[in-house]
């Protein structure tokens, strides 16, 4: 249990939870907006905590709507190195720094952590884990990035298919691959951080089926060159009980009536279509 809230106590126990070795692709977890020091987060103290997947101006609305002192999400507000703020992203900067929230990127190390991202969607599919699907991180020769999993029945894709979007409440997913191929071990992994490292690794790890958020397209065509199934299931959809796990995680740490943990749910804006003829 945290037993004070300060913003230092508690960015402590979120990167014990999802360790820096376990990074990937430059995906660090961080202190993206606000109080960058030591000195400054031990003075900082935290009564309200907004659980976000991604900082959309829906969630930064709410974290101001609550005055957050502290907006947690799986995806950062600037995933890119910027030179200058605009548009959109200067009315959610505005609003994060007028309230004095700070947010926190968990990054790929809440992905590969235990009881992370990728466990949390293997539990949410109702898949039976059996080992880790480790790849060569930024830090660290074995990033446990993804789990290896079995289904409890035979069943061929087009079967898989349906299960998992039965399973998450979804109605669309792209699928590359061979429907009527039987699904043997199914290579789990949360977010949309999957490159040709990835790709070729879990090849190389005897993947046949892959599951995960969404690929580029010139990956999705890796994979299907590799006689890999690829199961995209969308933006968020992979990240949303983690982080709502990681919401409950601190509704536990974070005990008593002076603090308020919430969570903000992300939900995908898109639909696939298909035009008549």
């Amino acid at each position: 249990m945290i037993e004070l809230g300060t913003l230092r106590e508690i960015l402590r126990r979120l990167e014990t939870l999802a360790p820096r070795e376990f990074t990937l692709h430059g995906f660090e977890s961080r202190v993206e907006v606000g109080h960058q020091t030591e000195h400054e987060q031990i003075k900082t103290t935290v009564k309200r905590v907004l659980v976000a997947t991604y900082p959309s101006r829906r969630v930064v609305t709410k974290a101001s709507q609550m005055k957050a002192n502290l907006l947690v999400t799986h995806r950062p507000l600037f995933p890119w190195a910027i030179d200058r703020v605009t548009g959109a992203d200067l009315v959610r900067l505005r609003l994060l720094t007028k309230n004095y929230t700070s947010t926190y990127v968990m990054g790929s190390p809440w992905i590969a952590a235990r009881d992370g991202l990728s466990d949390a969607l293997v539990e949410a599919l109702g898949l039976t884990r059996v080992r880790d699907f480790t790849v060569v991180g930024d830090f660290s020769q074995s990033v446990p990035i993804g789990r290896v999993c079995t289904t409890s029945k035979d069943m061929n894709h087009s079967g898989f298919a349906n299960y998992v979007a039965a399973k998450l409440s979804i109605e669309n997913m792209v699928f590359t691959g061979d429907l009527d191929a039987q699904v043997e071990e199914v290579f789990v992994v949360a977010g949309s951080i999957l490159d040709m490292p990835e790709i070729l690794e879990a090849k190389k790890q005897g993947a046949k089926t892959i599951v995960t958020g969404e690929l580029a397209p010139d990956i999705r065509l890796l994979a299907r060159e590799e006689d890999l199934n690829v199961l995209e299931l969308g933006a968020f959809v992979t990240e949303e009980p983690g982080m709502r796990r990681l919401c409950n995680y601190l509704r536990l740490e974070l005990e008593g009536e002076n603090y308020t943990i919430e969570f903000e749910e992300t939900r995908p804006v898109t639909r696939v279509l298909r035009p008549y003829k």
